[in-house]
Formats: structure tokens, C-alpha cells, sequence
């Protein structure tokens, strides 16, 4: 290490290194004889104590350099006879501060030492040996087996979640995409409420399921008057019958819903305005009923505004009929069903995906043909 003094208490006591350094003042460079935390001396004459200067500090290294640019710095002393000048530091900004205590503090701890006109860095030579970790035993061929078996379960296991995550995320998707809920839907008929014709007491209504036409409904008895009798105006179901003999209604009430005996039941199915414009160009639907019974590729039997001759069929706004694919009874009209219309097979990739199923069957029977000699090439 290089040699180390103290200067005077005029000079605050720091520890002067003499180690390489260079200071630039005036476009001039000048060897650093000493240096501090406090100042610097170099090896010159002709300074005016008090003159202030602005040096550019330069510390070399074997194979780098440290610099500190724009030091302000004040003439503290010059001697003539032994051509020295001391200069002492007037501001030190932090990071100037930082690496001039680094390179004292380095020099201290003998961790930086001098190697001719430049620093090194010393080299540790206590280095501990690491130390050596032991092979693996080796293992019996069952234990190698077992352990080839854990990892393959290892693997199997996280593969089939990945693939169940991929699954589900896939399926969510499509479903968001592609399938369409309504918001209810339910078994629906034509049908057609018998009114009670005047304030009054019911005294007769007709249990039978079936009535003819022209055939006594009710029969309501005024609170002045005659009794007033209603036939059925068709060879018709009663769907159901809202009041019982005995009741008191009033002009207009629904005493009786009647569906024409030969009327189609369907599933009426509600949906949104806004997606209900995707549903033009699908043609069957997904029904699943309360008894748990699933039911695809129902055909849809009327869009509104398709128009049609099908006035049998209880069209109304934003409503959607389906055909039942199953028999149903006027006993399950208002019934439940779950509903899903499925738009990728109307998409463009589900009628490439068609086409393609298509042309590829279409192959096969032709080579098919070919092979077993039914038509010539």
C-alpha cells in the first residue's frame, strides 16, 4: 500500500493517501502527489493562494478509471522552493463524496493496493473450496421402476387437468360464442279464454275435458235478470278452468281456456331482440323438458316476421317456435323447457368445416365405388 499521513487541524485531520492520481486544471494535467477527503496537492508552482478552480479528478485503475468531473477546489498553499501546491475541496456533490469514501474505505481494508502508477484491486487467496456433493446412490432396478411409475402418474395427472382446464375454458367459450339461451320458454298452444258474459254467480260449469261444439260451458246467474248461458265455440280442449261453479265474477273475467282439439303444441321460446337477429339463418334447436327428457334438432317452425300460413300456431313479438319431437299432452301447456339455439354450424367456419365433412365423404365413396367395380374410372 502506498504511504499515508495526516494533515494539520487547519486541515481537519483527514489521512492523505499518496496514490496514483491525476487532477486536470486549466486544460492542464498535473500528477497528484497526495490526496483526502479534504483536498488534494499536486506537484506545481504558481498558484495564488485563494485562487478557485474548477479540477477534473482522475483515478486510475489497472484497467478502468474513476473520475470526478468539476470539483470546485480553492488554492490553500503554494511553495515555490519544493514546487507543491495544496488545493483544498469547497463543495463535494454526494455521489463525488460516495466514491471517494469507497476508494479510502478499499484502501484501508486492503482490498485496493498500488501496483506501480495505477490501483489494483488485491486478489483473495483464502478462498474456501467448495465442497464436493456426493453422488446419488444407485438404485435397484424396482426402485427405478417404482420411481419411472411415480413420475409417469406425475405426469398423467397434471396432463389430464391441463387437458380438463382446456376443456372447460374451450367449452366456455364456444358457449359464449356460439350458443344462444332464451330468456324463457315453455309448452305453448293456440289458445282461445271464454269470458264471463256478466256481473253474477257461476251456476254451471262443464267438467268435461273435451267439449263439442255449440255445447253448454257456463252459465252465469245475474243479479237481475235470466241466466246467462256460453257454448263452445269449437270442438275443443278445456285447457284449463280459472274459476269453479259457485264462484262470482265480474263482466270479462277468463272463466275457461279452451285449444281447439286438432291444435298443434310447440315450445314458445322468448328471446332477446338483440340476438334473436342471429337466429334467421339456424334451423333447429336443443330442448331439454322437466322430466329430464333431451330432445336435439328440433326444427324451428316460425321466426317473426317469416310470415306463413301456420295460423294454428300461438304466434307472438320476439317469440320463437319449436317443434316438440315428442308427444305432448293440453295437460303440460305452461310447462318449463330449456331451450339453446346453436349458431356454428350457420358460422363460417362451421359451413367450412361441413363442406369439407362433406367433399371428404364424397371421396370416399367414389374410391369406395372404384375399388369394388361399380363405376369405372
Amino acid at each position: 500500500m502506498g504511504a499515508m499521513s495526516y494533515e494539520a487541524e487547519l486541515q481537519r485531520q483527514h489521512p492523505r493517501y499518496r496514490l496514483p492520481m491525476r487532477a486536470t486544471i486549466d486544460g492542464r494535467i498535473y500528477q497528484v502527489h497526495d490526496w483526502s477527503m479534504n483536498g488534494f496537492a499536486i506537484e506545481a508552482r504558481g498558484f495564488t493562494p485563494g485562487k478557485k478552480v474548477i479540477a477534473h479528478l482522475t483515478i486510475p485503475f489497472s484497467s478502468y478509471e474513476f473520475s470526478l468531473t468539476e470539483v470546485p477546489a480553492e488554492v490553500l498553499y503554494s511553495t515555490d522552493p519544493i514546487g507543491r501546491t495544496s488545493f483544498i475541496f469547497l463543495t463535494l456533490e454526494d455521489g463525488q463524496v460516495s466514491l471517494l469514501q469507497y476508494v479510502t474505505d478499499a484502501i484501508l481494508s486492503g482490498e485496493v493496493v498500488r501496483a506501480g502508477d495505477v490501483l489494483d484491486v488485491a486478489r483473495r487467496t483464502d478462498m474456501v473450496k467448495s465442497k464436493q456433493v456426493p453422488p446419488p446412490p444407485r438404485l435397484s432396478t424396482r426402485a427405478r421402476l417404482a420411481q419411472l411409475g411415480r413420475r409417469v402418474a406425475a405426469t398423467t395427472g397434471v396432463a389430464a387437468i391441463g387437458a380438463a382446464l382446456v376443456a372447460f375454458l374451450s367449452a366456455n367459450v364456444y358457449d359464449e360464442i356460439y350458443v344462444v339461451r332464451p330468456e324463457s320458454a315453455a309448452i305453448s298452444a293456440k289458445t282461445v279464454n271464454v269470458a264471463a258474459p256478466s256481473v253474477g254467480r257461476i251456476t254451471f260449469i262443464n267438467e268435461k275435458k273435451q267439449v263439442s261444439f255449440g255445447e253448454p260451458l257456463i252459465t252465469v246467474n245475474p243479479a237481475v235478470g235470466n241466466p246467462i248461458t256460453v257454448e263452445s265455440p269449437c270442438d275443443c280442449v278445456q285447457v284449463d278452468q280459472r274459476f269453479a261453479n259457485g264462484d262470482f265474477v265480474k263482466t270479462g273475467d277468463p272463466v275457461v281456456r279452451l285449444m281447439r282439439a286438432d291444435a298443434p303444441i310447440v315450445i314458445s321460446a322468448i328471446v332477446a331482440d338483440k340476438e334473436l337477429m342471429s337466429l334467421y339463418g339456424v334451423e333447429t334447436a336443443s330442448l331439454v323438458y322437466p322430466d329430464g327428457t333431451s330432445v336435439g334438432e328440433a326444427e324451428i317452425l316460425w321466426l317473426p316476421g317469416q310470415g306463413g300460413t301456420q295460423a294454428d300456431l300461438p304466434r307472438e313479438a320476439l317469440t320463437v317456435l319449436v317443434a316438440p319431437k315428442k308427444a305432448l299432452s293440453p295437460d303440460m301447456i305452461g310447462q318449463p323447457v330449456q331451450v339453446e339455439f346453436d349458431l356454428f354450424p350457420d358460422s363460417m367456419i362451421g359451413r367450412l368445416i361441413a363442406s369439407a365433412t362433406r367433399n371428404t365423404a364424397t371421396a370416399g365413396a367414389q374410391s369406395t365405388a372404384l375399388l369394388t367395380g361399380e363405376v369405372k374410372p
